[in-house]
């Protein structure tokens, strides 16, 4: 009776089935979350990127110290 209920390691059964046998029935909501978390990130990096000052750019100190006389 207890030998019964005792499963080995490493035997399988043969004839056994997996119950999603299509991959991409399983896989296709995290391949399409993957996608738009990239997009989102690379979006987000894409500007913090364009708000980094340019080192060669105009100064802004320059144009504070100008007088305008009318």
């Amino acid at each position: 009776m207890a030998s019964s209920q005792i499963k080995k390691i490493g035997k399988s059964n043969v004839n056994a089935q997996h119950q999603n046998s299509n991959v991409w029935e399983v896989m296709k909501p995290f391949v399409h979350f993957g996608i738009k978390a990239t997009g989102v990130i690379a979006g987000t990096l894409i500007s913090i990127i364009k708000h980094i000052p340019k080192p060669g750019g105009p100064n802004k100190q320059d144009n504070k110290n100008k007088i305008i006389k009318i």
